[in-house]
């Protein structure tokens, strides 16, 4: 008997969503879900993501900003009336993984640390797995899930966050006093 072997489907990374329409044109509204919502107005072509449908490439016609919003309108080629346009409203934009912007050298995408094992910087015990990372605004904070399973708040900070190696695997922070005790 021969297993036929599944092709793992190329891993997305979503930038933005569809989440609406204007006009009855096929004008239709993104919602930047990237801190890089500039790209939007170099990119020629969209890949677009629905559960349940195809994903779907539209030739991008024009991209501008939505004065006063935060999002942009968006002509795609193809789509040239609200019916078509409707019909795309709640998908997902996604770009390859080799198509995110270039980050700086403290800058990490969260999916490549969440499970990562964070280690204290001075004595390299294990503090636990990071399992969360939220968006404050001002800095991010890591939540770090220990081994008695409790969820703790490291600040996503140059003082906490000494070294971070993707490759390996492993963080190395310096928890700051009083934060969990």
């Amino acid at each position: 008997m021969s297993k036929k072997s599944e092709a793992r489907p190329e891993e997305r990374v979503t930038i933005g969503k569809i989440v609406g329409v204007h006009g009855v044109g096929g004008t239709m509204l993104i919602l930047p879900l990237t801190d890089h919502p500039e790209r939007f107005f170099s990119m020629k072509k969209l890949t677009l993501e629905k559960p349940g449908v195809p994903s779907r490439t539209v030739s991008v016609k024009k991209i501008f900003p939505y004065e006063g919003k935060d999002t942009l309108f968006l002509q795609a080629r193809e789509i040239t009336d609200r019916t078509a346009a409707e019909a795309l409203k709640g998908s997902m934009i996604t770009v390859s993984k080799d198509e995110r912007a270039e980050l700086s050298e403290d800058e990490y995408w969260i999916d490549d640390i969440v499970g990562i094992r964070v280690l204290d910087s001075a004595s390299e015990a294990e503090l636990g797995i990071l399992e969360e990372v939220i968006r404050t605004g001002s800095n991010d904070v890591y939540l770090i899930r220990t081994a008695d399973g409790q969820l703790k708040p490291i600040p996503a900070l140059a003082e906490a966050v000494k070294n971070v190696d993707t490759e390996a695997g492993i963080m190395l922070v310096t928890v700051p006093e009083g934060l969990w005790d």
